[in-house]
This record gives C-alpha cells, structure tokens and sequence, in this order.
C-alpha cells in the first residue's frame, strides 16, 4: 500500500504511531501503591529466611502505637481507609495465623486473608538501603577529647504545622525562627557547628570526639554514647532544623567509585582528608537534634525497633505501623557485597527518615553495633516491597 498517496492510509499510520505512544506510556511503570490481583498474590513465594522469628515482638510494638490512637484516625491504602482499630485487628489477625498454622498451610491462610500493594518507584520496583544504632564513645561533659556537642531540640526552633491554616497544606509544615515579626529559615549546619550559634541556645545532651561522628550519628538517627566509666547514654532523633537533607556522596562521586560508595567508604574518605570535611559536611545543610531515652532505638511511631524486622519508608505516602512484605538481598560480607544472601520476610513499618522518599523505598534496620554496622553500611540493593493488610472482610469478621 502506498501511503504517501492515500490519506486515509496516511490517517491509519497516524493512528498507529499515536497507539503505540500511547501505549508506552501506559505501560510504563507508574510510581506508587499497586493493589496485586489474587493470582499475582498467589505467584509471590512469601518465603521467610527466619521462620518469623522475632516478627510478634516487632508486630507488638505497632500494637502499642495503634492502641494511642482515636478510633477516627484513618490510614490510606490506594483509596482503601482502615482504622486504627482496623489495624489492630489486621495485626492481631496475621498473629494468629503465624501462630496456629505452619509451612503452605500458613502462606495460604495469609494469601486468603490479606490484601498486598505492591510500593513500586519510578522503575516498576524498589531501592533498599540499611541503617544501624552506632554505639560512639563520648561525654557528658566538654573535654580536651570530647568537643563536638550533640543537642537537645532548641527553644527558639518553631515549628508550624501548615495543615491548621486555609488552603492546601495537608500534612506539610514549615521549621524555622522568629526574626522579628518575621519567621525565617533555621541555622543551617555550617552554622551551627562552624560558627557555634546554638552556644547558649540549646543544650548539649553528650560530646563527641569530633565533627565527622556527630554527623554520622544524625543519619542514623539514633546511638548509644558510651560514657568513660562504661554508662550507656540512648540517644534518639528529635526533630531537626527543617533544612532538607542532602547526600555527600553527591559531592564525592568523584573520588569514591560508585560501586565502592558506602558510609563507609564516606567515613575513611573524611578521615584521610581533613582539610575537606567542613566543606563536604556544610554540603548537607539538614542538622538533627536529640533526646534521651530510656528504650530504644526509636522510630517515628515512637515504639523501639526490632532488629531486621523494622523498615522506614516515607511517612507521607506510606501507613505507618503497617505490615510489609520485602524481597531483596543484603551483604554477606560486609563491604565487599561478593556473595549477597536473599533477605525475604514479614516486616513492619515503624520509621522514616530524611533520604527515604518517594514509592519503593525502604530503609531496614539491622540493630546495634559493629556487625551491624557492616551490614547496612553497603547496603544498596534492588528489590520489591509489599504492603500487606488485612481484606476488609476479614477484618470485620475478626475479634
């Protein structure tokens, strides 16, 4: 057929061009929740490498943020709302079947009764990194050794939640200070570490040796300072100075191959090269504050964190507290990440953190400590995750 010659042929083309675009862009993956049809449920192994161990302890402590909360407050799966009592019952369902059934008996049970959203990026899957509770020597007190602080949530930091003014603001809000009649931005990092502007402003909890461990301490999030005479002192986030966090290995993707980029590998680099440390660590202008606690760590649900069984994910696009399903890997040798073990379980959401943003990603906490320390620090690994909740029938028919 000569196209060139027949307009309507020419229209056909047209047509199938536009078809085709079109379904690229359909077909494309669309970042966000995805609800899994019952053969697609039915395709997911949902191995368990620990035998769901450890799994009620951490279900526990969701348990414990659910039962704080009013019967109308409401958590969002892809249009579906549950209730804080909805997911109590959610939980305590899956208990009870991890409970009273074993091997494709108890998968079945799980296949049947829960609903699975599959939390996917822009790619069509998810990006996993891991995080630790260092354990740092330091002091209560400033010393010849011990001289950079790590504060308390200063008085004069304000914080304004948005979602209480007109307008479209729902869960947004602004941190920053008064100057004058006028609310401004906080003291970004460079300020506040280089040029001491909280000196007489905010409390000092504990010292640490020197800048770079601080910095560290505040992408965890949490640690346990170690005091001379052997005390623990648990330290946990408590809010920070509303800066938006930016990653320093952006500015090291030079000097540090991409394949060797860890916390690591960012740590030996700032050690080895002390004349760059201010500038690469002002490069993140987010600075966190602290708390002491007694339990811990704690996540943002304000519950302790269970080893390998808690994940953070983006608090504003993800139910907290809920039941996920994670299929990736993890290193089983430290930095070298030669030999990666499948890492495939039940876990629970109960943390979220700076750089965790957006569908499909997740950060797993890996405990406290050295070993742990070698496990999330390389940790940089593809794989899926599911948010996994009770049908709604299910929970109706539950007591």
């Amino acid at each position: 057929m000569n196209f060139r010659s027949s307009p309507s042929a020419a229209l056909v083309l047209l047509t199938l061009v536009f078809g085709l675009i079109q379904g690229c862009t359909l077909f494309a993956p669309q970042p966000g929740l995805h609800l899994l049809s019952e053969s697609e449920v039915a395709s997911l192994g949902l191995e368990e490498d620990q035998d769901f161990e450890q799994l009620d302890e951490a279900i526990q402590q969701s348990l414990r943020y659910y039962a704080r909360l009013p019967d109308g407050r409401t958590f969002n799966y892809a249009g579906t709302k549950y209730s804080a009592r909805a997911m109590e019952r959610s939980m305590r369902l899956l208990l009870e079947i991890v409970e009273q059934y074993k091997g494709e008996k108890r998968l079945a049970e799980i296949r049947s009764k829960f609903q699975f959203y599959e939390s996917r990026n822009p790619e069509g899957r998810a990006f996993f990194t891991g995080y630790y509770e260092p354990v740092l020597p330091g002091s209560m007190e400033l010393t010849e050794r011990y001289t950079s602080p790590l504060y308390a949530i200063p008085n004069d930091l304000i914080t304004v939640n948005l979602n209480r003014f007109p307008g479209d603001w729902e869960k947004k809000k602004l941190l920053g200070q008064l100057q004058g009649r006028s609310l401004v931005p906080f003291d970004d990092r460079e300020t506040i570490v280089y040029r001491h502007s909280l000196m007489n402003r905010a409390a000092p909890l504990a010292y640490l040796e020197n800048d770079i461990e601080v910095f560290f301490l505040q992408i965890q999030g949490s640690g346990l300072v170690q005091l001379d005479n052997g005390t623990l002192l648990r330290l946990n986030y408590a809010g920070q100075n509303g800066h938006r966090y930016r990653a320093i290995g952006r500015l090291l993707q030079d000097q540090i191959p991409k394949e060797q980029m860890s916390l690591r590998s960012l740590k030996d680099y700032l050690y080895s090269h002390p004349d760059e440390v201010r500038k690469i660590l002002s490069y993140n202008k987010s600075y966190t504050f602290f708390r002491q606690v007694k339990e811990g760590p704690l996540g943002n649900i304000e519950v302790p964190l269970t080893p390998r069984r808690s994940v953070a994910m983006d608090r504003l696009l993800i139910p907290k507290g809920g039941l996920a399903y994670v299929e990736t890997t993890y290193p089983e040798e430290g930095e070298k990440m030669l030999n990666p073990k499948p890492f495939r379980r039940f876990m629970v959401v109960q943390d979220t953190g700076g750089a965790i943003r957006g569908y499909g990603r997740a950060d797993i906490f890996f405990g406290h400590g050295i070993k742990a320390e070698k496990l999330a620090g390389p940790m940089k690994q593809y794989g899926r995750i599911f948010l996994v909740v009770a049908k709604p029938e299910w929970i109706k028919s539950y007591r």
